[in-house]
């Protein structure tokens, strides 16, 4: 007998067999006890999620002998010919290859006939996407009105390409990928069924890089059983996937916290040498810092993340040296990195480009590293290891005891964004902030797009919020028919500021010329003491301000 893949062995043959998706089996089931089938189904959703399977179930369960039931018996002659695909009252269209108008008039006039074996007669329609304007058109009518015996079920994985019209003519279920745990569950059961030996970390592997396909998932296990026979190992799933072991993972990780360029560049040589897959090193990599960031964030983490308890330990370990921020910022690059990839001729140019950035980015100048490298400094202060002496800013290695009144002093070499040759001494403010509005101003814009506000929205474009006085934000405009028209529309700036900042604010629109020397520079000292940088000094060395003052 010839050999059949494990996909097409364990395909679902009844309701019960679906993994996931159990709001649609339930809607189905009840519409079978309740004698409430419609007379078209859209059943849409991401490939392996089991929209064929259900609808064949569904045929199944309509024409059964003991039908309609929820539970065909799979006994029946009817059953058999779904099951084997040789139903004449089940009729299967692969829409890519029989996308014409010519196909469908052929249905059309088929669809006439009464069944011959069952209660119903189905159609099933696969990619229906696919079917040309003048197709969709020719199917409209039989969609809306067919006999009583037939029932359409399309199924498509882009639904945003069908008409309109034809949408409006079926009940739509939208099948969602499968989560983890219930792709590892139906492959535990086919390895119990199949005689095969694995651990639940492997079956996780499987599930992890499917996508939450069902269909991918089996045929990624089909192909480990072919690797490694009967017992199936972790280093079998990681040579059958082209994954990187988690020795690498953690030894890279070691060299980013060295910040060793050299060293961080020999393991993606070694990686490539191997033949591994640029974007499945990518991906392993910000699993494994996912699983970092939830080690440092998540008291019970068994549910979230599915290792063993040795790996559990080092993740713990490693995790003890590194920042929730940085780990963030690790990430966000390797996401950039991972659609650099898709989108290039040179992955391994971009792979070492991103492995670069990382290891390098606590050289970074702008202001967001800045601001981490003194919650860094925070963070050892907090520990109880350092002094701040107020007379010369000194840092020695005694019992903390953080002092009144320090100063900061920038000059021009200064990595800040804060207006260079600036004195300042600092306390905390206690509102909010004018950097907190500019912070927020590109959100705040592009809100207002989003509820059609365009024309504000543009108007706001030509503006820049200046300062914030007695619970007013003033805001400048290089346009003095632009400040009149956005004043008309005051209060609905305000209501947006509160959305995004929690904080009731009146508007104020101002133009250059309305403003005196005078209070120009007071917004200027203003803005470099509400700076955010100045703010987590204030923090960290208690100070308060009693100057700003020019450099020269």
């Amino acid at each position: 007998m010839a050999y059949i893949s494990l996909y097409r062995k364990w395909r679902p043959q009844k309701f019960s067999d679906i993994a996931g998706q159990r709001n649609i089996i339930k809607t189905l089931q009840n519409a079978i006890k309740m004698d409430r089938i419609a007379h078209a189904y859209l059943f849409c959703g991401p490939r392996g999620t089991g929209k064929t399977s259900t609808a064949k179930i569904l045929a199944k369960a309509l024409n059964c002998k003991e039908g309609p039931t929820i539970n065909p018996c799979g006994n029946c002659e009817s059953c058999k010919k779904i099951t084997n695909n040789n139903s004449i009252d089940v009729i299967e269209i692969d829409a890519a290859s029989n996308r014409g108008i010519d196909e469908i008039r052929d249905l059309r006039e088929k669809v006439k006939f009464s069944p011959t074996e069952g209660n119903y007669k189905v159609y099933i329609i696969d990619e229906v996407h696919m079917l040309t304007t003048e197709a969709f058109n020719a199917l409209l009518k039989t969609l809306e009105e067919p006999p009583g015996y037939v029932i359409f079920i399309l199924a498509t994985t882009e639904p945003h390409k069908l008409l309109p019209t034809i949408l409006s003519r079926c009940q739509r279920f939208d099948f969602s990928r499968l989560s983890i745990e219930d792709i590892k569950s139906r492959l535990s059961y086919i390895c119990e069924q199949e005689g095969i030996k694995t651990a639940s970390e492997v079956l996780a592997t499987i599930a992890r890089n499917a996508d939450g396909g069902m269909r991918d998932s089996i045929s990624i296990l089909d192909q480990a059983i072919s690797f490694s026979g009967k017992e199936i190992g972790e280093s079998d799933i990681g040579e059958v996937l082209g994954l990187v072991s988690d020795d690498v993972l953690f030894e890279l990780t070691e060299v980013i916290l060295d910040r060793d360029v050299e060293a961080g560049l020999e393991i993606v040589n070694n990686i490539v040498k191997q033949g591994k897959s640029s974007n499945q090193f990518v991906n392993d990599l910000i699993n494994h810092f996912r699983n970092l960031l939830l080690i440092k964030e998540c008291t019970d983490v068994n549910k979230l993340i599915n290792v063993t308890n040795e790996l559990r330990e080092n993740l713990k370990k490693q995790a003890e040296k590194l920042r929730i921020n940085r780990l963030l910022k690790w990430i966000n690059i390797l996401n950039n990195v991972s659609y650099d990839l898709k989108n290039t001729t040179q992955p391994r140019i971009i792979l070492e480009m991103g492995i670069i950035k990382i290891i390098k980015l606590d050289e970074d100048k702008s202001l967001d590293n800045i601001l981490d490298r003194l919650v860094r400094l925070e963070e050892v202060i907090e520990e109880g290891n350092i002094v701040v002496e107020k007379s010369n800013n000194k840092i020695d290695n005694t019992k903390n005891n953080k002092e009144d009144n320090n100063e900061i002093q920038t000059n021009s070499n200064s990595d800040s964004s804060i207006e260079q040759n600036k004195s300042v001494k600092v306390s905390s403010p206690n509102n909010i902030s004018i950097n907190d509005i500019k912070e927020n101003w590109e959100e705040i814009l592009e809100y207002l797009k989003s509820q059609k506000k365009m024309r504000l929205q543009a108007l706001l474009r030509d503006a820049e919020p200046i300062k914030i006085e007695n619970n007013k934000l003033l805001i400048s405009f290089k346009h003095e028919f632009h400040k009149e028209s956005v004043e008309r529309e005051r209060n609905t700036v305000s209501t947006v500021l509160k959305k995004f900042l929690g904080v009731s604010l009146q508007v104020k629109c101002t133009f250059p010329g309305n403003i005196k020397n005078e209070e120009v520079k007071k917004n200027q000292e203003q803005e470099v003491i509400e700076h955010p940088l100045v703010k987590k000094a204030i923090e960290i060395f208690n100070g308060e301000v009693v100057q700003v003052k020019e450099l020269n």
